[in-house]
């Protein structure tokens, strides 16, 4: 540790620098960025193509477009230009690893981290560009293999100590970027340390050079980077952010932990980009002409004495060494006009392998789109077979009902119906084919199907009628009438059930009512014309006053009482005559509203 300190205390005097601030960068990436990407292969001469496995072949089927939300203020990783542009190290990663997986980028931009972590946190996108991998966030985030490595400086004032450590720092004010892995380690394992949260990177050094934190917590590279571009000046390195033993912070994409396969699908992308790759990335980003002479004047003197050395070895060699010249040179040009003649045949075979692989790039391309292209008509195909079950069963249902069903057009022309219309009126396919409606309903009109086409939520029409059969027999029925949107056309449904018995019981019942009508008159009659002669014979009687009186008037009150009886039955005649038409008289009454019947 005493080592380290001592190596901050060097550092600091010119690493944040005006001069030396911007060749810090580059310096970093070749070192530390060359051992931290320990997650990517380092063989130049493995294959660009990712070998997926179906599982991954469908999702991307699945999925083919992801979204990624990148921190606005994170250079030279991510950033988002003025005009909206995705840019840095992790955009120049990410669109290679896309192309190559068949996949497309969507950029949602947010004004800060914390939006873009909430937006992963909700689901809302697929992809972090730039994060730090720690446990904090393994409840909703996924890390990919590493592709950068760095440790969590604390910079200060230059006016402050060179070997700090976080525990020095207990009650001071330390800035840290919302959101970001060293303030969520920070808050966990520092709580004594008062964080001030800034929305940047920018924002925390500001308040560090403005006296308003003490210190500011963030990796190295994107300190510099803004450093050197905000033109601070009086910054330092004064020591290292040490969490749990591990100094260093190792940098992935951060991918929504319900999508483990676009893990997959990712790391696979990573370890199928070359050392070439890499390094042209990092130097789009950090220009080769920044790197410093940051050798020591010590070094200098040393190297030069070895030089000096060397120097009069090789004038020792030099006289030996031409007298080989002579030799050399001839067997030179015999060695060189072979070596050009190799070149000539080696770039031929060369040009004859890059058309190859060109060729069987795009015979795999096309296989893969031929492959998902039969994958979706396989689908297709069984989702109009179930359509097609579907609709042999509804169409089968329709057959099997007793109500017959016509398809009409506006026109009243027939299109299609079902198979009782066949079994009850007589027609035949091909005798509908020529006919309207109107020959088998001759009240149908079209103003009937366009009562109700043109409303929202269509009701039916419905009203008694005869149709007519093929063999010109009328049939008593009830029809119902919907319209509606077919194909961009509007359809007329008419539905029709025989109702012919149903009238043949009405006609039955009505004429039972109307003889008990009679029957009940006729009975009310009879006994009027009985009980009045009955009373005269009983006056007559008592007038009479013979001896036979006894055995008329006991006569006369057997005939009275059977009157009575008449008259009991008359009463109970009626009540039946009112209980009848109570409950049956009316559902025979062709005035109530068919909807109330159908």
């Amino acid at each position: 540790m005493i080592g380290k300190r001592n190596c901050y205390q060097k550092m600091k005097i010119f690493l944040f620098s005006s001069h030396v601030r911007s060749h810090l960068i580059l310096v970093l990436f070749i070192v530390l960025s060359g051992i931290g990407i320990c997650g990517v292969n380092a063989d130049p001469s493995y294959d660009t193509a990712l070998s997926l496995i179906p599982e991954e072949l469908e999702w991307i089927s699945a999925h083919p477009v992801i979204r990624i939300c990148p921190d606005p203020h994170y250079p030279p990783f991510e950033m988002l230009t003025s005009d909206g542009g995705y840019q840095g190290i992790s955009a120049d990663l990410l669109r290679i690893i896309a192309e190559r997986a068949g996949l497309t980028l969507e950029v949602v931009p947010c004004e800060n981290w914390s939006q873009c972590i909430e937006k992963i946190r909700n689901r809302e996108v697929d992809i972090l560009g730039a994060v730090f991998i720690s446990d904090l966030r393994s409840g909703y985030l996924s890390y990919t293999d590493p592709f950068y490595s760095s440790p969590l400086e604390i910079i200060t004032k230059n006016t402050a100590p060179s070997d700090l450590t976080l525990a020095d720092l207990s009650g001071k004010s330390v800035a840290v970027v919302d959101g970001y892995t060293s303030h969520l380690l920070l808050v966990t394992h520092y709580p004594d340390i008062h964080t001030v949260v800034v929305p940047d990177v920018p924002s925390g050094l500001e308040k560090v050079v403005f006296g308003s934190a003490d210190a500011f917590l963030g990796d190295l590279a994107t300190a510099a980077y803004h450093t050197e571009k905000s033109g601070f000046t009086n910054l330092q390195i004064s020591g290292e952010g040490s969490f749990a033993n591990n100094t260093l912070q190792s940098l992935a994409f951060g991918i929504r932990s319900d999508q483990p396969v676009l893990v997959s699908i990712l790391n696979k992308g990573l370890h199928t980009l070359s050392d070439a790759e890499k390094k042209r990335i990092f130097s789009t980003w950090i220009p080769a002409s920044l790197v410093p002479p940051l050798i020591s004047r010590e070094i200098l003197i040393a190297a030069g004495g070895i030089i000096a050395f060397f120097c009069i070895i090789i004038v020792g060699f030099y006289v030996w060494n031409r007298s080989l010249q002579m030799a050399v040179d001839e067997k030179t040009r015999q060695l060189v006009a072979e070596l050009d003649e190799r070149k000539k045949i080696q770039n031929e075979l060369q040009n004859k392998n890059d058309e190859l692989s060109a060729a069987y790039e795009e015979i795999t391309a096309t296989q893969y789109e031929l492959k998902q292209q039969y994958l979706q008509l396989m689908q297709n195909q069984e989702e109009l077979r179930q359509q097609e079950r579907t609709l042999r069963q509804i169409r089968f249902s329709i057959d099997q009902s007793h109500d017959m069903m016509f398809w009409l057009d506006m026109t009243g022309k027939i299109r299609d119906v079902s198979g009782s219309v066949h079994s009850v009126l007589g027609y035949s396919h091909e005798d509908l084919e020529s006919l309207d409606i109107s020959a088998i309903d001759p009240k149908f009109t079209i103003d009937s199907g366009l009562e109700v086409s043109g409303l929202e939520h269509p009701v039916p029409v419905r009203y008694e009628t005869e149709f007519i059969t093929k063999s010109g027999k009328s049939l008593m029925v009830e029809v119902s009438l919907i319209s509606y949107e077919y194909a961009d056309e509007t359809m007329i449904l008419l539905s029709a059930r025989d109702i012919s018995e149903r009238k043949m019981m009405e006609d039955l019942k009505k004429k039972a009512f109307t003889q008990i009508d009679k029957n009940i008159e006729q009975f009310a009659i009879l006994n009027d014309q009985i009980r009045n002669p009955l009373t005269l014979l009983m006056i007559y009687a008592e007038e009479m006053g013979t001896k036979d009186e006894a055995k008329i008037m006991e006569q006369i009150s057997r005939i009275d009482q059977l009157v009575d009886k008449l008259d009991k039955g008359l009463l109970e005649s009626e009540k039946v005559r009112g209980f009848l038409r109570r409950y049956y008289e009316h559902t025979s009454d062709t005035r109530e509203p068919l909807e109330d019947t159908w």
